[in-house]
């Protein structure tokens, strides 16, 4: 659908008793009356990512703070299967609900129907499908109730939505896929305007959680005498690297700058990969966000640890061995990312080197 069409269906997407047909059937829509302001001030989004991972669920945030920008008074609510949802999105005032699905929902069926029948009962001006290869969204999104359902075209996904966007011109990064969406199928723009520059990901830590953070720092090293860089050692799969690994990077740091001071950043329950560092652990995603970014650097493999971090104002380190860098890096001030092989520790270490020294 051409810009002008787009703009009218999002006007009609908010306006009471309108209807819009799926873009594939030749939608004939008209505008509706009054200003963007008007037609956003009553606007119910819902989000539909029933995703369980804690990166995918940070990966929305971009989205969130564009609705809020270009849709201040907007309503959102979100369908996820991440335990953390209601942590990540707390801090933004639009997100009025999140629907949570069980983790594992095959073991908890009852409850998986009822979330879902609970959402089925409202009625949303805008349903957004943002990620462009789940099937598991497409299918929830074509038995959602919406007076627009909003979604990418592509070779994976191309029925169930009223208006959508080609995925061939989207972004690199996965970020940038839901914003880039919303510009071009909810608010009109053209390509150009519509790959501009984005809002990165975000958990909007408050004051109160980063001086949280920083006291944790100094209670888990004693004192602060240098530079602090936090490790996280754990990964699924082949993104891991090997304690032995971990300890040859950390020792070529040292030698670099032999006043920093290193910590673990351990997974929720605790477990050590590298026993000999002081360490922290929180099942409380906040709580660890506040941490990474108290530190002056935060390393790790590409995982959910590696996004939380990216979400806040910590210099991110985020290390990759099987995926794109170019989807999934950290964003955020000197953050960086590195393509790091098992070989390859001290480069990894010269190059936090660097950002410390930078830093000052």
């Amino acid at each position: 659908m051409p810009p002008q069409t787009l703009r009218s269906a999002a006007a009609n997407a908010s306006a009471p008793g309108s209807s819009v047909r799926s873009a594939g059937a030749g939608a004939n829509t008209t505008s509706a009356a009054g200003s963007a302001e008007s037609r956003s001030a009553s606007a119910t989004v819902l989000i539909c990512r029933p995703n369980t991972r804690l990166g995918n669920t940070l990966l929305m945030t971009p989205l969130l703070e564009e609705i809020e920008a270009a849709m201040p008074a907007a309503q959102v609510e979100i369908l996820t299967a991440c335990p953390a949802a209601h942590e990540v999105f707390r801090e933004f005032p639009s997100v009025r609900r999140v629907h949570q699905l069980p983790f594992r929902g095959v073991r908890h069926p009852v409850r998986h129907l009822l979330t879902l029948l609970g959402v089925r009962r409202q009625r949303y001006d805008v349903l957004i499908d943002p990620c462009p290869r789940s099937w598991t969204s497409r299918f929830l999104t074509r038995h959602l109730p919406a007076r627009l359902k909003l979604g990418f075209a592509s070779g994976h996904k191309t029925e169930g939505i009223d208006v959508s966007v080609p995925f061939q011109g989207a972004p690199v990064h996965m970020g940038d896929y839901p914003v880039y969406l919303l510009r071009r199928g909810l608010l009109g723009l053209d390509e150009n305007a519509a790959r501009a520059e984005n809002p990165k990901l975000s958990i909007r830590l408050t004051e109160a959680e980063r001086l949280a953070g920083r006291e944790e720092i100094e209670r888990v090293l004693g004192a602060r005498q240098g530079p602090v860089v936090a490790v996280a050692a754990h990964a699924t799969g082949a993104k891991r690297f090997s304690v032995e690994w971990w300890r040859r990077m950390i020792a070529g740091l040292q030698t670099r700058m032999p006043g920093v001071q290193v910590i673990e950043i351990r997974p929720p329950n605790g477990m050590a990969a590298l026993p000999e560092l002081p360490a922290y652990y929180s099942r409380r995603v906040r709580q660890v966000a506040a941490v990474a970014e108290a530190a002056d650097c935060f390393v790790c493999a590409d995982s959910g640890l590696m996004h939380l971090s990216a979400a806040t104002d910590a210099t991110t380190v985020g290390l990759f061995k099987v995926t794109e860098p170019r989807l999934y890096a950290p964003r955020r001030g000197v953050s960086c990312a590195m393509t790091a092989s098992d070989s390859a520790p001290e480069r990894v270490a010269a190059q936090v080197a660097q950002l410390l020294a930078r830093q000052g």
